[in-house]
């Protein structure tokens, strides 16, 4: 197996690193997919050359806009729901990337062989927070601070998954009835 690579800055597009993603796999996986620099795809294009392949599994444009995939069943297999990822300090945290915050990510190239096709898919192995930009963490609901606006009591955010047999309705009984 090929030594691991460490990208530069990437820019986040999307990610299932808080939890497994089941679409295609029963058992999950944790997979980011970052924005497709020039830079990282000639590391990858290195990379492939290395093993004597040309294609690159993972690579795929949308809209004019090039990206890449990276994916794991490593933590998946091993019960772990998160992936672990760290902050800038290299210290591991319980946050995880999301749409346009900047991450470096470790990956490690795995030759493909399907019959007499040859490629080369990277596997995701560790991802670094450089920087959070997703709304999750600078604004609530898209909305940003406003100078000079209206402030009110500050209470927490609604649960996103409330449930859904709980009542808050009072318990009435016939003799509080006025009929």
């Amino acid at each position: 197996m090929a030594k691991s690579l460490i990208t530069g800055n990437l820019t986040t597009m999307w990610s299932n690193l808080n939890k497994l993603d089941t679409m295609f796999n029963s058992e999950g996986v944790h997979n980011i997919t970052v924005l497709l620099t020039p830079e990282l795809e000639a590391s990858l294009i290195a990379e492939a050359k290395i093993l004597g392949v040309k294609k690159i599994n993972g690579i795929y444009e949308k809209d004019g806009v090039r990206s890449m995939k990276f994916k794991t069943s490593l933590y998946a297999k091993k019960g772990v729901l998160q992936f672990p990822c760290q902050d800038a300090s290299s210290n591991f945290t319980d946050v995880v990337p999301w749409k346009g915050d900047v991450v470096r990510l470790r990956v490690a190239p795995i030759l493909v062989t399907k019959g007499a096709t040859k490629s080369v898919s990277f596997f995701l192995n560790g991802v670094q927070i450089v920087e959070k930009n997703s709304v999750s963490e600078a604004k609530v609901n898209g909305f940003g601070e406003v100078d000079g606006g209206y402030v009110g009591n500050r209470v927490d955010a609604p649960a996103r998954d409330m449930p859904k047999t709980s009542s808050t309705a009072p318990t009435v009984v016939d003799e509080d009835l006025p009929f």
